[in-house]
């Protein structure tokens, strides 16, 4: 009789183990390109010399306008009024101390070691007559300034007033 062989005995496979789900990362996000301003790739030292020739560009702009003692624009000016209107115009009004006088401003700048007698820069202030009358200086030996009734605002040699030349205050950094 043949001899039965027993069947074998079912290994139980283990169920396969379950492979994570892959993780998904964000994709990265790709900014479109943008534009930059001008005032992204400027150096802080040249945004500051932009803001003086705009101030520079604002006094001229008042040429022909009237003088008015102790008037601040904007239509009539004194001469600090049209000094402090052009640096408000400017954006760089918070680096003049001083009050509204150009005898003020003489003042604030000499306790704070900002006066030079020699290489202006174009924007700087400039005083006359130890702070009788103030100018902006516009570059190639010239002036901008609230004159008198009679001369209202116009360009001006530097040495052309009857007020000798005191200072040249540099408010820049």
């Amino acid at each position: 009789t043949p001899i039965a062989t027993p069947a074998p005995t079912p290994i139980a496979t283990p169920a396969p183990t379950p492979t994570p789900a892959p993780t998904t990362q964000p994709a990265e996000t790709v900014e479109p390109p943008t534009t930059t301003s001008t005032s992204d790739t400027l150096s802080r030292k040249e945004r500051i010399r932009l803001r003086y020739l705009r101030a520079v560009r604002v006094a001229l702009n008042q040429r022909g306008d009237r003088y008015v003692s102790g008037a601040t624009g904007p239509n009539a000016f004194d001469c600090s009024g049209l000094v402090r209107f052009a640096y408000k115009r400017a954006e760089i009004s918070y680096r003049l101390g001083g009050g509204h006088s150009a005898r003020a401003m003489l003042q604030w700048a000499r306790e704070h070691d900002k006066t030079r007698r020699h290489n202006p820069k174009r924007g700087d202030v400039v005083i006359y007559g130890n702070g009788s009358h103030a100018a902006i200086w516009i570059g190639d030996g010239k002036v901008i300034s609230a004159l008198n009734p009679t001369q209202d605002i116009k360009v001006t040699r530097l040495h052309a007033l009857g007020a000798s030349f005191t200072a040249f205050i540099r408010t820049r950094p």
